[in-house]
């Protein structure tokens, strides 16, 4: 699947910041999901397998906890990648 994978906080004032997670591929299929600090950390870094070096990636967490998006585009995912990482599938709308 290529697509785009956004990430947007959520201002929701609750004390911990909670993140949208939202992949879309260009046939329309999407997966997304919420999650903490911590958890989308991991799914960054451990999870998915994206094609950045861990320098990239540092800062890539950096701009999304200052500015509270952050977007890749034309990357390659594989839905098995998505549902593993808690993310779940979205019908596509009619």
């Amino acid at each position: 699947m290529h697509g785009t994978l956004d990430i947007r906080k959520n201002a929701s004032g609750s004390g911990f910041d909670v993140y949208q997670v939202r992949y879309e591929d260009l046939a329309g299929n999407s997966f997304a999901g919420s999650m903490s600090n911590e958890d989308l950390r991991e799914l960054l870094y451990h999870k998915l397998a994206l094609p950045l070096t861990d320098a990239e990636l540092e800062m890539d967490f950096d701009q999304l906890v200052r500015e509270g998006h952050l977007r890749f585009d034309e990357i390659e995912m594989k839905a098995s990648e998505l549902a593993g990482a808690g993310l779940r599938y979205l019908e596509p709308e009619a």
